[in-house]
């Protein structure tokens, strides 16, 4: 089987989706002829691809026999690893991969992932200006580099990220979404507000941006607006306890007690055990039990 031959119709099995027949067509061609790493290569991402993570790592394995440094391989053999929770190892692999093929952005981001997970956040900002000086026009590395920086509390310098990420893709939703939450933790309320509302008008149909456009609408003292936006997220998603609790925290400020009542029912129907869900509950409670009028021997005697 001629090499552009076997590649052109992987591509296109793998386009239309038919991981079995990549399957079929790559064990074929390895039957023909086993020293083909290349295709041994494919075989493994193919399988791991299949959740067949077992044969994945045999045939990464094989590859490496072959060839030690086989970057693919390196980066296929990373992937099993994490899947297997061997980080450490992962992590290794990952880099090995780095090294001899420094070009490849699959690498890095691997590599940058799996550190980030393992809150190692200073290395993980290395991949991903690794990955940005490959490509300074890579909207997911600024993306997951403003992740990065958003956990290490450097909320100014993730912004600056997440506007780099949207100036590269202008309909990157996540990146707008933590745009306004970075905004939020800076007090920048009113520059928040501007890309909340253009987020939702772009993803309308997203729940997530309507939830956070929603707590944004409440810190900005416009409850009404914020109930309106809750409930646009609710029509979207029902079953996100956070929107529940932010819906019955406004509810309980503007004394709305059943209603804020029933919105963290909702919320413990979900997660019975959400702490905030259960104590928002327990003072609803509490101040419709103050609300009840007391009886007549309480007043005589004050109890």
């Amino acid at each position: 089987m001629a090499q552009v031959n076997w590649r052109k119709q992987l591509a296109k099995l793998l386009y239309n989706g038919d991981l079995e027949g990549a399957s079929n067509l790559l064990e074929g061609g390895l039957r023909s002829n086993p020293r083909n790493m290349s295709m041994k290569v494919e075989l493994g991402k193919v399988q791991f691809m299949q959740g067949d993570i077992d044969s994945a790592r045999t045939t990464f394995e094989g590859a490496l026999l072959a060839n030690p440094d086989n970057a693919e391989a390196l980066k296929g053999k990373g992937d099993v690893l994490e899947v297997f929770g061997d980080y450490e190892e992962a992590i290794k692999a990952y880099q090995m991969a780095s090294q001899r093929a420094p070009k490849d952005t699959e690498n890095w981001k691997g590599l940058g992932v799996l550190l980030t997970k393992l809150k190692k956040y200073g290395q993980a900002d290395k991949c991903w200006n690794a990955l940005l000086r490959i490509d300074s026009n890579d909207a997911e590395a600024w993306y997951n580099k403003g992740q990065t920086l958003q956990l290490l509390k450097k909320y100014k310098d993730a912004g600056k990220c997440y506007e780099r990420a949207i100036g590269a893709q202008p309909d990157f939703k996540e990146a707008h979404g933590d745009l306004v939450i970075v905004l939020m933790e800076q007090d920048q309320l009113e520059e928040a507000l501007k890309v909340a509302e253009h987020a939702v008008q772009m993803h309308p149909n997203d729940d997530t941006l309507h939830r956070n456009y929603g707590v944004l609408l409440y810190r900005l003292d416009q409850p009404e607006e914020a109930l309106a936006a809750f409930d646009n997220a609710l029509e979207l998603n029902s079953n996100v306890v956070d929107t529940w609790v932010n819906k019955g925290t406004v509810l309980k400020a503007q004394a709305d007690l059943s209603g804020a009542l029933e919105a963290f029912d909702k919320a413990l129907e979900i997660n019975p055990n959400f702490t905030v869900a259960k104590d928002g509950r327990i003072g609803v409670l509490s101040d419709i039990e103050a609300a009840k009028p007391k009886g007549f021997i309480s007043r005589i005697f004050g109890g």
